[in-house]
């Protein structure tokens, strides 16, 4: 077989490869630090747990962090709180949920309080359901939520495609001890228009959530024709160039031998 037809059949065995969808599944990035207070509102669980979120994040796309520090205190039924999300919800008893910017000072690790250093905002949901919707689908998505307990199993709800629940730590947790948590994941490749918290709807949990990330644009994947036709255009150019190499070359070397 001669080097342009070893070249050629290489490429393309190279090239069926690289156009193949990678498979990927729902990664979740979660930590926990029992009895954190608001007025140091961080752990060593949770807080390595954002670092590892944040680094697996960045190679889906640009994070942004949503701090909810310029959304209006009180209760909303539809609240813009970035570019293109928007967040809806309801409580354990059907009303709205709300902006606050003040915690139970009674219990101050059982209710929901701010986790942005310096700030003061975060949403405070009663029990019920917290909603994120996206006008871009994302990939990713993490929150910090204060004052979990193990009332209930708080869950996060999503569709890639498959119907998907991921589960809140709450081991230690009890009536009278709350936890700082922060629960993330990514689904590469994946077009994700909602998340769903969840913190009851019988029995409930308070919960506070801050910080919250997410994919703030979409990343662009070329359709698999158009990355089909322009890798098989450089691999046929290359594989072009070899062979007139080798030709220019085979001419040179029967020249010398001509004037020989």
């Amino acid at each position: 077989m001669s080097t342009t037809i070893k070249l050629i059949a290489s490429g393309l065995i190279v090239l069926s490869f690289a156009v193949l969808p990678a498979s990927a599944a729902v990664i979740t990035f979660a930590g926990a630090d029992l009895g954190v207070l608001p007025g140091s509102p961080s752990g060593p669980n949770s807080t390595l747990a954002a670092t590892n979120f944040d680094a697996a994040a960045a190679m889906l796309g640009t994070e942004s962090v949503i701090t909810f520090e310029s959304a209006p205190v009180g209760s909303f039924t539809s609240l813009a709180v970035a570019p293109g999300v928007t967040i809806t919800g309801s409580d354990v008893n059907g009303n709205h949920q709300s902006i606050n910017n003040t915690f139970d000072a009674s219990f101050p690790s059982l209710d929901g309080y701010n986790t942005t250093s310096g700030g003061s905002h975060f949403v405070e949901m009663t029990g019920g359901s917290l909603v994120f919707t996206f006008a871009t689908p994302v990939q990713f998505f993490g929150a910090f939520l204060s004052g979990v307990q193990n009332f209930l199993q708080d869950t996060y709800t999503f569709s890639d495609g498959t119907s998907q629940t991921i589960n809140v730590p709450e081991a230690g947790t009890s009536s009278s001890v709350g936890e700082l948590a922060f629960v993330g994941f990514t689904d590469a490749g994946k077009s994700i228009s909602s998340v769903t918290v969840n913190a009851g709807t019988n029995a409930f949990d308070a919960i506070g959530v801050d910080d919250v990330r997410l994919q703030s644009a979409a990343v662009t994947t070329p359709e698999p024709g158009s990355a089909l036709s322009a890798l098989t255009g450089c691999f046929f150019g290359m594989a072009f160039w070899f062979w007139r190499r080798r030709a220019v070359r085979t001419r040179g070397t029967r020249q010398r031998t001509w004037t020989a």
